[in-house]
């Protein structure tokens, strides 16, 4: 992360960190906006249209996205020698968005948010299988601290039922991507890892899609159409946020997708979260926090 100019190297006067962990912060906020945007308007046409539906269209509505790209760099941007890992790639990232999307039609807004903060919980878990990391006493038990704020969020039933299931499966499969996208930045530009994953994406969630084919009307498209571009803003806020901030400033800010989920809920969907999903979201916060200061710790006593 890019730390204060140095006035002895710039000639300018210096800029306090903490100006730059105030902006990242304020990206953090509008990419959480941003992405409970997306789920608020995947949920209202999911109400209306089958899953594999709005699947299709929110792969589909990717594309356009990155066609700018496309057409000033002409078709040989698109040029690869990884095209078999960009397919696997795209395999693993559209089971993830169909999870997302399944997830979050069958559970109220709020309590699929605090259950979406479990992604970073699976990441220890991944390394160790794909890369035989050591997962170590102290994050097991940290991760198993997390696990349990899901449960929580699912009180005072306990209904563990198939869509936090699905949740907390689009949550292991997303951070399988997310090593995934980390190996293919090494050679591939994002532009083009979005534009193959939303290819190939559109292309696996058609034939399903036709299975229980319901044409979507024009405001369907568009909601359909917004949720993809919100989902593209956020990426980008959250890029800027981590381009001037440091991790510790705002890893929390991720927390306010909650709140925002719960008036977002109250006001679409008349959904009222309980005391326990807060305080679950909390216990899911505090584990990944946790896990993350481990791992910066770990890597210092590396490097030192």
């Amino acid at each position: 992360m890019p730390g204060p100019i140095d006035r002895s190297v710039t000639g300018q006067p210096a800029r306090p960190a903490l100006i730059d962990n105030a902006r990242a912060m304020l990206w953090m906020t509008l990419a959480a906006a941003c992405i409970v945007a997306m789920s608020a308007m995947l949920k209202h046409v999911t109400q209306e249209l089958p899953v594999m539906v709005v699947f299709f269209f929110r792969m589909a509505f990717a594309v356009p996205l990155v066609l700018p790209w496309v057409l000033r760099g002409g078709i040989r941007v698109l040029a690869t020698r990884r095209l078999g890992q960009h397919f696997v790639r795209a395999t693993v990232g559209a089971l993830s968005m169909w999870c997302w999307v399944f997830a979050v039609k069958s559970l109220i807004l709020a309590a699929f948010t605090a259950i979406s903060f479990t992604r970073p919980l699976w990441m220890p878990l991944t390394a160790w299988v794909a890369l035989s990391e050591h997962v170590g006493a102290r994050r097991g038990w940290l991760i198993l601290l997390g696990f349990a704020g899901v449960l929580i969020v699912t009180r005072p039933q306990l209904q563990v039922d198939a869509a936090v299931l699905v949740a907390l499966l689009g949550g292991a499969v997303s951070s399988i991507t997310m090593v995934q996208v980390k190996q293919l930045t090494r050679t591939e530009p994002s532009a083009r890892i979005v534009f193959y994953f939303s290819v190939f994406g559109t292309l696996y969630a058609f034939p399903f899609a036709v299975i229980e084919w319901v044409s979507p009307n024009l405001p369907q498209l568009g909601w359909m159409a917004l949720s993809a571009i919100a989902a593209a803003a956020g990426q980008y806020a959250i890029a800027r946020a981590a381009g001037v901030g440091e991790a510790t400033a705002i890893a929390p800010v991720d927390f306010v997708q909650l709140p925002f989920a719960a008036l977002a809920g109250f006001a679409i969907f008349g959904e009222l979260p309980d005391v326990f999903t807060f305080a679950g979201a909390a216990v899911i916060l505090a584990a990944t926090l946790a896990i993350a200061q481990e791992g910066r710790r770990r890597a210092r006593a590396l490097s030192g």
